[in-house]
């Protein structure tokens, strides 16, 4: 099977990373369907996050997970549908909605936990099958891209091809030529 985004090399990243979570996602929910437990992958990061740290604002939540406030508000909904967790308004900021786990909520800790337990055994096998360095290489990623974000390093290459004599204008090509059918 030819594999574009494979064949770009770097170029594909977001694509490959994107395609390999989205597949991850829709397994991990047959896996909670099968266990018949009524729980959403997408909602496992603010989940855990609540059980560990307690009643957390939803902006403390977006930091502290560093995904977008619209996307935890998001969950944070889908979570109370499902009343796993309960919103109330912070004590002494009216403004700021908080976010904590119900009691029911709580007691889901005690099914899930060991669904996770072979969830994880099961992805380090998978990451075993390569050359078990994913992780920590996905660490390097995320924070050499802490100290520096993607696109200060993009512009800065365009700064720099700006500079060159050529005025940066490639001479090679980066795509493969399309096959003739």
């Amino acid at each position: 099977m030819d594999d574009i985004f494979e064949e770009l090399g770097a170029l594909g990243l977001s694509s490959r990373l994107k395609r390999l979570s989205d597949n991850l996602m829709q397994e991990s929910a047959r896996i909670y369907e099968r266990a018949g437990i009524g729980f959403q992958p997408r909602w496992f990061p603010v989940y855990l996050y609540l059980y560990r740290r307690g009643p957390t604002s939803i902006t403390g939540l977006a930091k502290g997970l560093g995904v977008s406030h619209p996307g935890i508000n998001k969950i944070a909904n889908e979570l109370i549908k499902a009343r796993l967790a309960s919103p109330y308004r912070d004590r002494s900021d009216k403004r700021k909605r908080v976010l904590a786990l119900t009691s029911t909520g709580r007691d889901k800790f005690s099914e899930l936990e060991p669904l996770w337990q072979h969830i994880r055994e099961t992805f380090q096998a998978v990451i075993d099958e390569g050359d078990g360095g994913f992780l920590s290489s996905l660490a390097l990623m995320e924070s050499s891209l802490t100290q520096r974000t993607f696109l200060e390093r993009y512009t800065d290459r365009l700064d720099e091809a700006a500079l060159q004599p050529s005025g940066g204008v490639r001479t090679t090509a980066i795509f493969p030529q399309p096959r003739s059918a």
